[in-house]
């Protein structure tokens, strides 16, 4: 069973690999080229494995020793991918270079210390016990663990960071990635057992948890969207706000919570948070004078009160900028210094208003939960139980049952 899986593990593997490769839906492109890239270092792992199961790497010992050098590809290549899914105008620099130092180093070893009948890959570095040692090849599993906690953490930032600019972040926040990389991690963790502890409960399980973790990928690399679908102008502003690069305020989220030392105010039915003292925060440099901010300031807020633009699903920033006439920049700034909240909050807490009044209305009898949800701009049922308790203080069911028994006493 494991020659079988192994061999079958390696074709999956390659397969996608190609697709993500060639992407046919074309969608994130360079993230995906990586992407498959790292598919790629995985089928050669598993050709490797399936080499030393049928007692071939011998014969075909050149062979195995490139194969060997390909998985030290792999964890960058993967770390690299996940830099291009959550930059929209990433490019590859001299410091995505130097993550391919392992891999020059290894292969140089391989071809100065490697002979014509082994590899290095089995060359003992030290002994663990008596009965176990540490090979080279057993520097791969913290060499790639190191990668997936990289990413893992690139792609926690991310969430926060796309805040800034959407509205609704479930379809951009690759959350797909995050339990790949999950999966991921349980697979080293198995393979370090494998190779240095040999736990019997949990030797079986690494082909199938390969296994799964392909299918997986494979499910969710179909079902993406493009995380940046941007016009290049916006996507390069878009770029420089999530870098912090700039002179406006501050751009990183801030608390989901209403700050301290502000006061809120009403601006027809919504309450907007207007900060009160500003001279405890580090002096920054402002994009906007203070009348424009007050002109601006009564735009956004006509955007949402008159025209209601929160009831837009896939509301972005880009189009706030535009329907206000200035940068990206600025209206992040805008929102920021008008609310004291990110552009994600900012929308859905008038969604969450806009939805507590259907809930209070006849509408409510002829909507159920999601279709009040979508009526009120939210694009999904757990964003909008998410952001109504966040800013109701109660769940939707909670605030309809409170509604009724008000209407019977």
């Amino acid at each position: 069973m494991n020659i079988f899986l192994t061999a079958f593990i390696s074709g999956a593997a390659f397969l996608l690999g190609f697709l993500l490769f060639l992407n046919p839906a074309q969608q994130n492109i360079k993230a995906n080229k990586w992407l498959g890239f790292f598919m790629l270092t995985i089928g050669c792992a598993f050709i490797s494995s399936y080499m030393v199961l049928n007692s071939l790497y011998e014969s075909n010992i050149h062979l195995f020793r490139f194969l060997i050098c390909t998985q030290f590809l792999a964890g960058a290549s993967l770390f690299i991918s996940t830099l291009y899914f959550v930059s929209p105008v990433k490019s590859f620099s001299y410091s995505d270079a130097l993550h391919f130092l392992p891999f020059i180093v290894y292969a140089t070893a391989e071809v100065v210390f490697g002979t014509d009948k082994a590899s290095i890959s089995s060359y003992t570095l030290f002994a663990i016990n008596s009965n176990v040692s540490f090979l080279v090849r057993d520097l791969l599993p913290f060499l790639n663990l190191f990668y997936i906690i990289k990413s893992y953490m690139t792609l926690k930032k991310h969430r926060q960071n796309i805040q800034l600019i959407s509205s609704s972040i479930g379809r951009i926040s690759l959350n797909w990635l995050r339990w790949v990389l999950l999966t991921l991690f349980f697979i080293i963790v198995i393979s370090m057992n494998d190779a240095l502890f040999e736990l019997p409960i949990l030797t079986p399980l690494t082909n199938i948890a390969y296994s799964i973790s392909i299918f997986f990928l494979a499910y969710f690399s179909i079902r993406q969207k493009n995380i940046f679908d941007y016009k290049e102008t916006e996507a390069k502003e878009i770029a420089v706000l999530l870098s912090g690069n700039s002179n406006s305020t501050n751009t990183k989220p801030v608390s989901d919570q209403t700050p301290p030392n502000t006061s809120t105010i009403i601006e027809g039915n919504t309450p907007v948070t207007m900060p009160v003292e500003k001279a405890s925060k580090k002096a920054k440099t402002k994009r906007i004078s203070n009348e424009q901010m007050s002109i601006l300031g009564k735009q956004l807020v006509s955007l949402m009160e008159n025209e209601k633009l929160y009831l837009e699903n896939d509301l972005g920033l880009p189009e706030v900028a535009n329907r206000l006439g200035i940068s990206i920049h600025e209206a992040s700034f805008l929102v920021n210094e008008v609310t004291g909240l990110n552009f994600y909050n900012f929308i859905n807490r008038y969604r969450v208003e806009e939805a507590k009044k259907l809930l209070a209305s006849a509408r409510a009898s002829e909507l159920n939960i999601l279709g009040i949800a979508f009526a009120s701009g939210f694009n999904s049922k757990t964003t909008f139980n998410t952001a109504f308790r966040k800013w109701a203080g109660i769940s939707p069911s909670g605030f309809m049952k409170n509604l009724r028994e008000k209407r019977e006493i």
